[in-house]
């Protein structure tokens, strides 16, 4: 406004921000700027003159919207460069709108730099993004840059009325509540949900709530005091009506989180240091809940282990000391002071070893067990694989060792992403973290010809009489019929050969 006021804008504008906060709508509003007939104070369009109704309307020829995801590479910006030096058609000012411009290649943006820094007089640019970290500081310097802020949800709340309002729909004040808390911050998903969920004229709650698949608050409540009272039973039975009802459990366990997050911030500014250790660890559970959920196969089940691990190790509630029984008191007196600090504890003692079995030992044998859950959780289908190819070979420690039947699948399970996922996969199985190593088996290939074939048949009658020769040259003996196998056909395999019959041993 500044700007326009004193007749001086700037030719290259970077507007930065989250989505539906109102960049490119601004962006429109400049070019209107720039070419309304009849600015109002010196900077405001009348949106009434012919170029403020052709921008309206999408059909001023001079305001150039360029999808930037779309038209990202060095020609394109090529073409804009020959079309920059082409005067106006109809407005008095070209605009170009370049939206999502962080997807632009590096060559497309060393080849508008100049443009950008030196334009035509009668040319500007609007740049938007919601990621301006990936745009180059040499683009940035050359721009006026302005960030974007998430809407207040009170703003959202009473814009969201006064839409209402004017389209004649009776809202109730709960169901724009809960919209306003669903788009985070978003005016434009905001009055697309509010077009799509009103029916008939009318917007319900409980509308919303079963489209959304949200909760309502009383529910978040009734779970966080559940948990703070240290009642399993009841926060249990929470996450069971939550799931009954068809909720979303992710957006479930983000609603409850931001729910402890405010109270966490309230206990801050009160300097509560009891209740923010409290409240920081149920976020912490709960978030983890929230990343395990893709992988259990009971989808509440991450949420029930969060409440569980919260109301047991969180919340410290003070329990009275157990009356010792008639019993007791007969075998062994035992005055109420020393009571109380054998008492405590044992009840420890009787905790430890909860956690304990929660966690079994990292063993060979039990990777084993369980490596086919391990590779059906692997979402990078390249590394599923390569990684089924793999069987464990040694697990020291916390150090898993894979054997592979190749170095390519050895290096592509290896790459730092893959090995990443997987090892991330390991700890939510198993509760512990692994490093993760590969290597490759020794393939030992000998000749599979026996010179006295009577003797091999009769090595063959069982497995038990296998030699070490048949199985060193990877020959499997199966009732008294040999046939090349084993080692021998994954060498095959791995390396691309075939059986071929030779003319002078007529064996293979």
């Amino acid at each position: 406004m500044n700007a326009f006021k004193s007749g001086n804008p700037s030719h290259a504008y970077l507007f930065c921000g989250p989505r539906g906060t109102g960049k490119t709508t601004t962006a429109r509003l400049i070019a209107k700027a720039l070419n309304c007939e009849n600015l109002q104070d010196g900077y405001e369009p009348c949106n009434e003159c012919h170029f403020c109704d052709a921008i309206n309307e999408g059909s001023l020829i001079d305001m150039i919207e360029i999808d930037a995801a779309s038209n990202r590479g060095i020609d394109e910006i090529r073409d804009l460069k020959e079309k920059i030096n082409f005067a106006p058609t109809r407005a008095k000012m070209k605009v170009y709108i370049i939206d999502e411009v962080h997807m632009m290649t590096k060559e497309a943006f060393n080849a508008l730099l100049k443009t950008l820094e030196e334009p035509p007089s009668y040319v500007y640019f609007i740049l938007a993004t919601t990621e301006v970290h990936k745009i180059p500081e040499t683009i940035i310097s050359r721009c006026q840059r302005f960030d974007f802020k998430r809407i207040d949800e009170k703003a959202l709340m009473s814009r969201l009325g006064y839409i209402a309002q004017l389209e004649n729909v009776k809202a109730e004040d709960k169901a724009l509540e809960a919209i306003t808390r669903h788009v985070e911050g978003g005016l434009r998903d905001a009055i697309q949900l509010l077009e799509q969920l009103s029916v008939d004229g009318k917007l319900t709650f409980e509308h919303v709530q079963d489209i959304l698949g949200i909760s309502d608050f009383e529910t978040l409540e009734r779970l966080f005091e559940a948990i703070i009272s240290n009642d399993t039973n009841s926060a249990l039975q929470t996450i069971q009506d939550v799931h009954s009802q068809g909720y979303d459990l992710s957006q479930f366990c983000h609603e409850f989180i931001d729910l402890v997050r405010k109270k966490l911030l309230v206990a801050v500014d009160e300097s509560n240091e009891e209740s923010v250790s409290a409240y920081l660890k149920i976020i912490d559970k709960f978030q983890l809940a929230r990343d395990r959920l893709k992988y259990y196969t009971i989808p509440q089940l991450p949420l029930e282990i969060a409440v569980i691990e919260s109301t047991i190790n969180i919340v410290n509630v003070p329990v009275p000391s157990p009356t010792p029984s008639a019993k007791k008191k007969d075998h062994k007196k035992v005055e109420p002071e020393v009571e109380e600090r054998t008492t405590a504890p044992a009840g420890k003692e009787e905790a430890t070893p909860v956690e304990e079995k929660s966690i079994p030992p990292l063993t060979i044998s039990y990777v084993k067990e369980n490596w086919p859950r391990i590779t059906e959780r692997v979402d990078i289908p390249a590394c599923k694989r390569s990684l089924m190819d793999g069987e464990v070979g040694m697990v020291d420690g916390n150090e898993v060792t894979i054997d592979f039947r190749s170095n390519f699948h050895r290096n592509k399970v290896m790459e730092h992403d893959n090995r990443i996922e997987i090892e991330k996969i390991f700890e939510d199985f198993f509760g512990t973290k692994i490093k993760l190593s590969g290597r490759v088996k020794d393939i030992e290939i000998g000749s599979t010809i026996s010179d006295d074939k009577d003797e091999r048949s009769h090595r063959g009658v069982d497995h038990a009489g296998d030699s070490v020769s048949d199985l060193a040259v990877g020959r499997e003996v199966d009732q008294g019929n040999p046939s090349p196998g084993g080692l021998a056909d994954q060498a095959l395999e791995v390396f691309g050969g075939e059986l071929i019959e030779d003319e002078d041993q007529k064996e293979l």
